[in-house]
């Protein structure tokens, strides 16, 4: 999985390149991977000594998560939809923003680029220019960029992202290039193109609908994605089920270190708490936790089948590894 980094962070980090895509972006490969991603944040963040500083490795591999379904959501979508969006697209912005100032989109690609360098651009191995002048995998880096770019201005609007901003901000990129104007034309350009479905909307309506439906909770928006992507992109959908038991067990401990239970409290349930209690050895919990969806109704953040699906899944983690299953 990937998320945005910038370079001033990047270097605070100590974090071995290998966790690093080619485009300059955290890989999430897995779980540990956060973990020590959110260890190092941890320690930058000196939240030993202000607990609610605190980096939880479920949020981070949920963020990366999300960031990953969206890049697949956009290569099935120029796959299958619009094999020129990208293409067009630098055309497109180049043409609203370099009228009054010409090279506009270039220098902000570079800045871009500079800022949330990819691997040997953070090494010095070569300039933001000479990347952006190449292709990787077929792909022209240019595109690359602006697709990284339209991902990077939707994780600065997202209220669940707030707490994370340094990772991502965009600041410098407000306040010295073109990207106001380009990220004003993202909605318009995105009108231009074919949808993903007439029922859907647009590809920018697809990538806004989780944050829209489930502002402030990256569970309520994997919980979206999963249950409206999945017609869409298909087996990606196991991972996003992962991602919110790992955020859902995260959830839980957090709740705990500040509301200590007493001994039998959760264990057998307590009048009114209906299916909270433990199955096994993990807590089922948080049931009655509710979000606004897309059209504005108050569902459940977790579906009702979260329980039997999340269990289902444990059993068979359980029985690759040898252990018991009861």
């Amino acid at each position: 999985m990937e998320f945005h980094i910038r370079r001033d962070l990047r270097d605070k980090l100590e974090l071995d390149d290998l966790l690093f895509s080619y485009t300059g972006n955290v890989v999430f490969a897995n779980v540990a991977a956060s973990r020590k991603l959110a260890q190092q944040l941890n320690k930058v963040r000196d939240a030993e000594n202000d607990p609610s500083k605190i980096v939880n490795a479920g949020a981070l591999f949920a963020m990366g998560l999300i960031d990953e379904l969206n890049h697949a959501l956009i290569a099935k979508y120029r796959q299958e939809r619009d094999p020129r969006l990208l293409t067009e697209g630098l055309a497109w912005f180049a043409q609203q923003v370099e009228t009054q100032q010409p090279g506009a989109l270039k220098h902000l690609l570079l800045k871009f680029t500079d800022i949330f360098p990819n691997m040997d651009v953070y090494r010095g191995k070569e300039s933001a220019a000479q990347w952006l002048d190449k292709a990787t995998e077929g792909m022209p880096n240019r595109e690359a960029a602006l697709e990284e770019l339209l991902l990077l201005w939707l994780a600065n609007q997202n209220p669940a992202l707030k707490s994370f901003q340094e990772m991502f901000a965009d600041k410098e990129l407000r306040e010295g290039t073109a990207y106001p104007k380009v990220a004003e034309g993202f909605p318009e350009y995105f009108k231009t193109r074919p949808p993903v479905a007439p029922e859907l909307g647009s590809l920018l309506d697809v990538l806004r609908a989780p944050m829209l439906a489930s502002p402030d909770s990256l569970a309520g928006q994997l919980e979206y994605i999963r249950v409206h992507w999945e017609p869409i992109i298909g087996g990606e959908m196991k991972r996003v089920l992962l991602a919110v038991d790992t955020l859902r067990e995260e959830d839980i401990a957090i709740w705990m270190r500040f509301n200590p239970p007493a001994p039998d409290w959760y264990r057998h349930g307590a009048p009114t708490r209906g299916d909270e209690g433990f199955e096994g050895d993990e807590y089922m919990g948080f049931e009655d936790e509710w979000v606004t969806d897309a059209h504005g109704r108050r569902v459940r953040k977790y579906s009702y089948d979260y329980r039997r699906r999340s269990t289902s899944m444990r059993r068979s983690r359980r029985t690759r590894h040898g252990c018991p299953t009861s």
